[in-house]
C-alpha cells in the first residue's frame, strides 16, 4: 500500500507531478494501489446511489452566529437564507463540541469531520515547544506566497483581527493531521473533480482544500491581490491573474460603508449606533458612514486592511467565486466537483463592533443578498437541481462585555499580560526560582493554555502534575475564570458527567497544547484590547452556528435535534458519492435525505 502525506503532496503545473499522479490512479483502478492522504484508505464513488450533483460547495460565513438566523429571519429575502431555511434542511442546535472555537478549527472540523485532539489543529496559532516559538496553524517557511508578500506594514486599530501574519514567509496544510472530504475526493478511484477553496483569510481556503486541491487563494491584505503558495504552484493560474490585473479590490476605494437598507429601523432590530466600547476599524470610525480610505489619501495596505474590515471583502470573494465557476467549468463534467467559500469579512466586523451592533445586522443582511446573487448563478451556470449547497460558520462570537454588564450580567475584561504576570509570580513563590532573573516558570501564554518550562520544573525536582494542579487552583480562584484543566489531569482522563471537561478534552492534542486551560466564566474576554469582542470558549454563543443543507436529495424542514458541524464531512461526502473520511465522528443526521441509497460510512 502507498501513503501519500500533505508535505509529499504539493502539485501544481509541473508535468512530472501531474504524470506522477496520474500513474497512482491507473495503478488504482487496476487494484494494485490504495492511495490515501494522511493514510486514509482510498474510497470509491459508492455504486447504485442517486444521480449525484455536478457541483458541491461549502459556504463558510465566519463568526455567524447560529441565533442571527431567527433574530433577523423577517428581514431576509427569499432568494438566501431564507431560501435554504425553507427548501432546504435547517438545523438550529448546531453547536461545536469543543472548547477552543477560533477559525482554524472550526474550518478543519468541517471537513475532516473530528475535533482539534484528532486533527491537531489546536488554533489559530500555538507555541511551538521544538523551536521555541509562536506557529500559524497554516504558516510555513518551507514555501513562499505567490506572488511574493508585499513587504508593506500595515497598522490599524487593535480591535481588528488580522486574517495573516508577516512572521511567515508561505503557508501550507501540512500542520493538520487527518484527511478531508477534499482529500478522499481526490484520492477517489472512480473519478476526479475540481477542487477550488476561496476565502479571504489564508487558513480559511487551505484548511478546507486538504492536501492537493486544483486551486487554493486567499487575499494578501496589504495587496488586495488574492495569492497562493508555492506548496500548490510556482505562479498564479491566468484566470487569477487577469482577475488581479483588473485591480477587482480598488473598486471601492473612498466609497463610504453606508446601511444597506434605508427601509429599517438598525437601532430596533440590533442596537444603538454609537457604543463607546465597539473599535474604530482601520480609520473608519464607530458609527455609520464608515469611510473607506484607510485613513490615506492614496491607496494603501491600510486601505486593504479597511476593505477586509467591511463588507466589501465579501462581495470581492463573490467576484472571485464567480470568475471560478465560469471560467473552470464547475459542474460541467460527469465527476463531481467541490468548491469551497469561506467569506471571512464577517469576522473582522464582529470582532470590531460585536454582535449586537448595527454594523453586524448590516454585514448579515449583505450576507443574505450574496448567498442569493451566488445561488441564482448556480442556478444559472451549473443548472437548477444540479448542485448541492452546505452552510455553516466556524465558530460564533461573545457580546461586547460592556453590553452585558448592562442587561445585568457579570462581565468584564481580563488583561493577559497582568494574568501572566500574576501567575508567574505565584509560581515563583510556591516553588521558588533557580537560574537567572530572565528564567520564567511561564514559557508562553495565549488563552485559553498556557505553557509551563519543563526544564525548571525538573530542575526543583517536581512533578509537573504538581504544579500544573497548582496554577490549576490559583486559576480557579482569579476573577473571571470558570475553571482550568491541567495537561496531566487531561491525559489521565475526566469524568464522563464532567461535560465541559470533555469539550476542553476535544480541543487537547499533547503535542501542541500547554499545559493549563483556563476556561473564562460567560461574559468575559481574555485579552488586552479595550474595544470589540472575541470568541474562543466553549460557551453557547461561541459554539452555536447556522446548518443548513440544500440539496436536490434533501428533505426540506426545520430540526431541532442537537448536531455537530462535525457531520458536514459526512453530509458533503454522501453529496458527492464518496466515503466519508476515515476521521469522523458525526454520521449523516437520520432524516435529512429522501433516500438512504448512497450514504456514508467511515
Amino acid at each position: 500500500m502507498i501513503f501519500v502525506s500533505c508535505s509529499m503532496a504539493k502539485h501544481g503545473p509541473s508535468p512530472v507531478r501531474l504524470m506522477f499522479r496520474k500513474s497512482l490512479q491507473l495503478f488504482a483502478v487496476a487494484g494494485f494501489a490504495a492511495i490515501a492522504c494522511f493514510g486514509c484508505a482510498r474510497s470509491p464513488h459508492l455504486r447504485g446511489s442517486p444521480s449525484k450533483p455536478r457541483l458541491v460547495v461549502l459556504v463558510i460565513f465566519d463568526q455567524m452566529r447560529g441565533d442571527y438566523l431567527t433574530r433577523w429571519e423577517s428581514l431576509f429575502t427569499d432568494k438566501g437564507f431564507r431560501k435554504l431555511m425553507k427548501e432546504g434542511a435547517w438545523f438550529e442546535n448546531c453547536h461545536y463540541p469543543y472548547a477552543h472555537t477560533v477559525t482554524g478549527p472550526g474550518h478543519a472540523s468541517m471537513l475532516t469531520g473530528c475535533s482539534p485532539d484528532k486533527h491537531g489543529i489546536v488554533g489559530n496559532e500555538w507555541f511551538d515547544r521544538a523551536s521555541g516559538k509562536e506557529v500559524g496553524c497554516v504558516a510555513s517557511n518551507r514555501y513562499e506566497q505567490v506572488p511574493p508578500r508585499s513587504k508593506e506594514k500595515t497598522k490599524s486599530d487593535s480591535s481588528v483581527d488580522r486574517s495573516t501574519t508577516d512572521k511567515w514567509k508561505g503557508a501550507s496544510p501540512e500542520r493538520m493531521l487527518m484527511p478531508t472530504v477534499s482529500d478522499v475526493l481526490k484520492d477517489s478511484a472512480a473519478g476526479v473533480g475540481r477542487v477550488v477553496s476561496l476565502s479571504l483569510k489564508d487558513r480559511s481556503a487551505i484548511l478546507p482544500a486538504g492536501c492537493h486541491p486544483d486551486s487554493c487563494y486567499w487575499m494578501d491584505t496589504t495587496t488586495g491581490i488574492f495569492v497562493t503558495s508555492t506548496y500548490y504552484r510556482d505562479r498564479l493560474e491566468s484566470w487569477v491573474a487577469d482577475f488581479n490585473r483588473h485591480k477587482r479590490a480598488d473598486q471601492w476605494f473612498g466609497h463610504d460603508w453606508l446601511r444597506f437598507r434605508t427601509d429599517i429601523d438598525y437601532a430596533a432590530y440590533s442596537g444603538p449606533d454609537e457604543v463607546k466600547a465597539e473599535g474604530v476599524g482601520v480609520f473608519q470610525g464607530r458609527s455609520f458612514p464608515h469611510q473607506l480610505t484607510g485613513g490615506s489619501k492614496k491607496l494603501s495596505g491600510l486601505y486593504y486592511l479597511a476593505l477586509y474590515n467591511s463588507p466589501f471583502g465579501n462581495e470581492l470573494l463573490l467576484d472571485l467565486a464567480k470568475r471560478a465557476i465560469g471560467t473552470l467549468e464547475l459542474g460541467k463534467k460527469d465527476e463531481s466537483d467541490f468548491l469551497c467559500l469561506s467569506f471571512s469579512s464577517n469576522d473582522p466586523i464582529g470582532h470590531c463592533w460585536g454582535p449586537d451592533s448595527q454594523e453586524v445586522l448590516d454585514v448579515t443582511l449583505r450576507s443574505d443578498q450574496i448567498l442569493g446573487e451566488l445561488l441564482e448563478y448556480l442556478d444559472t451556470k451549473v443548472g437548477k437541481n444540479q448542485y448541492a449547497l452546505v452552510l455553516s460558520a466556524d465558530h460564533g462570537v461573545a457580546p461586547l462585555p460592556e453590553i452585558s454588564l448592562q442587561q445585568g450580567k457579570q462581565a468584564g475584561r481580563i488583561d493577559p499580560s497582568a494574568l501572566s504576570k500574576d501567575a508567574e509570580k505565584f509560581l515563583e513563590e510556591t516553588f521558588g526560582k533557580k537560574g537567572d532573573e530572565k528564567t520564567r516558570w511561564i514559557v508562553d501564554a495565549a488563552y485559553p493554555w498556557i505553557y509551563l518550562n519543563q526544564e525548571l520544573i525538573q530542575e526543583h525536582g517536581l512533578e509537573q502534575g504538581e504544579v500544573e494542579d497548582a496554577l490549576v487552583r490559583w486559576l480557579k480562584q482569579q476573577p473571571g475564570f470558570l475553571t482550568a484543566y491541567g495537561r496531566t489531569e487531561i491525559l489521565r482522563g475526566l469524568p464522563e458527567r464532567d461535560s465541559l471537561g470533555a469539550q476542553v478534552q476535544r480541543s487537547f492534542f499533547p503535542k501542541r497544547s500547554g499545559d493549563v486551560e483556563a476556561v473564562l466564566k460567560p461574559y468575559y474576554l481574555c485579552t488586552s484590547k479595550l474595544t470589540g469582542t472575541h470568541h474562543g470558549t466553549p460557551h453557547p454563543y461561541d459554539t452555536h452556528v447556522p446548518l443548513l443543507v440544500y440539496d436536490p436529495e434533501v428533505v426540506p424542514g426545520v430540526h431541532s435535534e442537537s448536531v455537530t458541524p462535525r457531520a458536514i464531512a459526512a453530509i458533503l461526502s454522501k453529496a458527492l458519492g464518496i466515503r466519508a473520511p476515515q476521521s469522523g465522528e458525526a454520521p449523516v443526521p437520520d432524516g435529512v435525505f429522501k433516500s438512504a441509497q448512497g450514504s456514508t460510512t467511515n
